[in-house]
């Protein structure tokens, strides 16, 4: 009997041994097979391509990086199933769609470059309640609605427009012994793309001029699809604005600045909100007329590594040398940056938080990761600090006064500048590597001459 009651105690030791370590396999004492597979879904085809063509490129770098050092806390290897939204927000949903319901669900979509793509991707993750780590639509409408499997790191779009006249009224000094005039008399034109993301940044723009007085001279929306908007730049020489807010995608960024320049266009500051502007295809099409405009990113571009922690600062490193060696560029945009560097957070810190409390690569353990990741900001090389708005503890905006859940309450924008058709950061000073230019030169072919 007694041998009988030791065997029995031993048994049940060893398996509470095996169970409460959580990472080992019963029957060959290896490592927990934890798989990890997740959905990419990006626009490759249609008007939206160059930008999602770069952004897909940056997750796979990233996800490659990775899984040469073993995958996930160097023991979980990271696949994934690509997706086309063909810059369309119904096929987008349709693939996500796919992606969570197919015979190998994802437990997890990333991506998904446009605002009113990620919209249309959150609905289906709502409902079958799957994470969508959405790492690139910006428009605030995204995270209004209380939906709880939807999560954004970088800074909403509103943010954007509201960093734009801050950044104006932190120069005020330079811009009265410019103009003769404070940043607060400035007169203001805000010109926007009327889409969800375009509209959301110049809510920004309007509300932050107005609480701090500047003048507001016009205040326009357009088509993205436009194919002239001669009449638009029309309007902006009469109004003869100090400053132009401008939030444009690609096509409509470049028929904007050569239209401005057969127009005559001229204006002593202008300031770009990233969409189209802070981009590669967008230099490949104006070229040095690219060179001194000021583009508002939710990362910074070329940056100060000295604002990262070191391991991040070599990571950078490893990613500017592998993406300069295989597309011939610089990834200094915000599309291929931001990606890169949401990618490599989710994988090496809220994944791994994941496995550890959970041991398994599921939504809820996931989502659960995020609700409660805390990270410092030079450990995230989006340059800011991390923790989610929850249902529980929604987080108002404090120039719009929404309520957003599962927004990353610690992101913040940042301004980049071109400098021989390179981005470089310039704000904040802790990872600027360049002093701004905040007026157009007389090189600058929408100068205006002072």
């Amino acid at each position: 009997m007694r041998k009988i009651i030791s065997l029995a105690s031993i048994l049940i030791f060893t398996m509470v041994f095996i169970v409460g370590c959580g990472g080992k396999d019963a029957s060959t004492g290896d490592a927990k097979k934890v798989d990890i597979n997740v959905g990419i879904i990006e626009p490759l085809t249609g008007a939206q391509a160059p930008l999602g063509t770069a952004e897909s490129n940056a997750i796979k770098m990233a996800i490659e990086m990775i899984n040469e050092k073993g995958g996930v806390s160097g023991k979980y290897p990271i696949a994934f199933t690509a997706a086309d939204s063909q810059s369309d927000p119904s096929i987008g949903a349709s693939e996500a769609e796919r992606l969570v319901t197919s015979a190998k669900p994802v437990p997890v979509l990333m991506g998904s470059y446009s605002s009113a793509i990620a919209m249309a991707i959150s609905e289906v993750a709502e409902r079958n309640k799957v994470v969508l780590w959405e790492m690139s639509g910006a428009a605030d409408d995204l995270l209004t609605k209380g939906y709880k499997w939807t999560f954004r790191n970088e800074a909403n779009a509103s943010a954007w427009g509201n960093e734009s006249v801050q950044f104006l009224m932190g120069n005020d000094a330079q811009i009265k012994a410019k103009l003769g005039k404070g940043a607060k008399d400035l007169k203001v034109a805000i010109v926007h793309e009327d889409g969800p993301y375009g509209t959301a940044v110049a809510k920004g723009n309007e509300a932050t001029a107005k609480k701090n007085g500047l003048n507001i001279v016009m205040n326009e929306a357009y088509s993205a699809k436009s194919v002239d908007l001669s009449s638009t730049i029309m309007k902006l020489k009469a109004a003869q604005p100090d400053v132009l807010l401008i939030t444009s995608y690609v096509n409509d960024g470049i028929l904007f600045n050569r239209q401005a320049k057969e127009l005559g266009f001229k204006v002593p500051i202008l300031i770009t909100h990233s969409g189209g502007h802070s981009v590669q295809a967008f230099v490949d099409g104006v070229g040095t007329d690219a060179n001194f405009m000021l583009s508002v990113d939710p990362v910074p571009t070329n940056p100060n590594l000295s604002g990262y922690s070191a391991a991040n600062a070599e990571l950078f490193k490893e990613f500017d040398k592998r993406w300069t060696a295989k597309y011939g560029s610089h990834p200094y945009h915000h599309v291929e940056m931001r990606q890169f560097a949401q990618t490599m957070l989710f994988f090496n810190t809220i994944v791994p938080a994941a496995i550890e409390k959970s041991g398994t690569f599921s939504a809820e353990a996931v989502a659960d990761a995020i609700r409660n990741a805390k990270v410092e900001a030079k450990d995230s090389l989006m340059g800011t600090a991390v923790e989610f708005s929850t249902p529980e503890k929604p987080w108002t905006d404090p120039w719009l006064g929404k309520s957003h859940v599962g927004q990353n309450i610690k992101a913040r924008a940042f301004i980049n500048q071109y400098f021989d058709k390179q981005l470089t950061c310039v704000w904040p000073k802790e990872f600027a590597n360049k002093e701004a230019v905040l007026f157009l030169p007389s090189s600058q072919p929408l100068a205006a001459v002072k």
